[in-house]
């Protein structure tokens, strides 16, 4: 189908095209939740949803017909996430995690972990920034922008401009050939200010590989510029880069082995590496520990492994054995949580939801675990107690 005429209005309750541009259905997909949905989101309970939209002063529609029923937004509910973040929160600040979702090989669901743990960061109300290191760009399609969207296809299909992507990672970086921007000028926020923060990433993202490339070639470190801006971000040292409001910043990095993955794993304190249980690679594990190993003899430093099993089926005696050769050979880096495959999953590239799971299906048994697997990295990570 020829883009622009897949680009054509369309009113809320219409019939949506799935060839229509993705940030076009997203604005028209996202509906109201009521109150049981809410504290679904929040892990909490209906009644106590009321009561802090009552205390915190958050304005929350009503439905205008038949019971004056509460109808939350998705921002609504990543400001109670916050609020009540804050409300219980202790001390001034917490401590700062920066990590990266890898895996050396593709179809074992990275970028569907990454989007989800990010967002459910975020609803537990962690200051949450996902950077999108991906050239395909698939995480900043899952949050509905779409990185092809020219301006004037948005004018003509009647899309608000922001969503468009302009800038991408590249364009933080000091000396990036085609300049460089402020983060506030890059940031996507799809869920509003208190949501994660989306950094995305486009097809001109390979040109910070070729900046990266040539420095090294010139004789300089290129190896380490990403941990510098990361830690002059967070140290407040950068006022084009300021990231000293996150409490995590997460990276989703491409499995191919290039000089931007790299950059990012010697940035983070740990690397979120999904397995697919039910085509589990021993080579890629022992690839990646051997990379980990490499960058800590070079460099002195490397992240801690995190090793996310995702396709789950504890019926398959195959899936089993793979898992016990994993826990034998791996046993700190394995995550004591797992996820199954499910049918629930969205398939973001195929037009079936232009939301993580956990926001477009709640009360799914994916959702769930997703939840599970996302407080044990939380723990992990020690930025919650077990």
């Amino acid at each position: 189908m020829n883009k622009k005429k897949s680009l054509q209005k369309v009113r809320p309750g219409d019939t949506i095209d799935p060839n229509v541009n993705t940030a076009l259905r997203y604005a028209l997909s996202t509906k109201p939740f009521k109150v049981q949905a809410a504290a679904q989101l929040l892990a909490t309970t209906s009644d106590t949803v009321r009561r802090m939209v009552d205390e915190s002063g958050i304005e929350v529609a009503r439905q205008e017909a038949g019971p004056k029923t509460r109808l939350f937004s998705i921002e609504n509910i990543f400001e109670l996430a916050r609020y009540r973040a804050n409300r219980r929160s202790k001390s001034p600040k917490k401590k700062q995690v920066v990590a990266t979702v890898y895996a050396p090989k593709g179809g074992v669901g990275k970028t569907t972990l990454a989007s989800n743990f990010g967002t459910i960061f975020a609803l537990k109300g962690f200051r949450t920034l996902i950077i999108d290191l991906d050239f395909q760009a698939n995480l900043t399609l899952s949050f509905g922008y779409d990185s092809e969207l020219t301006r004037e296809e948005a004018v003509e299909a009647g899309i608000s401009q922001s969503r468009i992507v302009e800038y991408h990672f590249g364009n933080l970086i000091p000396n990036y050939p085609t300049g460089r921007v402020t983060l506030q000028e890059v940031l996507k926020k799809p869920y509003g200010e208190y949501g994660p923060h989306i950094v995305p990433a486009d097809l001109n993202l390979d040109r910070l590989d070729t900046m990266l490339t040539y420095e090294t070639l010139e004789g300089r470190n290129a190896d380490l510029i990403l941990a510098k801006l990361i830690k002059d971000g967070l140290a407040q040292k950068d006022q084009h880069f300021d990231v000293s409001e996150y409490d995590v910043i997460l990276f989703d990095a491409a499995p191919a082995k290039n000089r931007i993955t790299r950059g990012a794993l010697l940035a983070s304190d740990f690397v979120i590496s999904p397995v697919s249980m039910e085509k589990f690679s021993t080579k890629a594990l022992s690839y990646l520990s051997s990379v980990l190993t490499e960058m800590h003899d070079q460099f002195d430093r490397s992240p801690e492994l995190i090793i996310v099993g995702n396709f789950f089926d504890p019926t398959r005696v195959r899936v089993m054995g793979q898992l016990a050769t994993i826990t034998q050979t791996y046993r700190d880096s394995w995550l004591a949580r797992s996820i199954r495959r499910s049918e629930d999953f969205p398939k973001a590239l195929t037009g079936e939801s232009d939301l993580p799971l956990v926001l477009s299906k709640p009360n799914s048994q994916a959702a769930t675990e997703l939840r599970e697997s996302a407080d044990a990295l939380l723990n992990r990570m020690g930025l919650i107690d077990g």
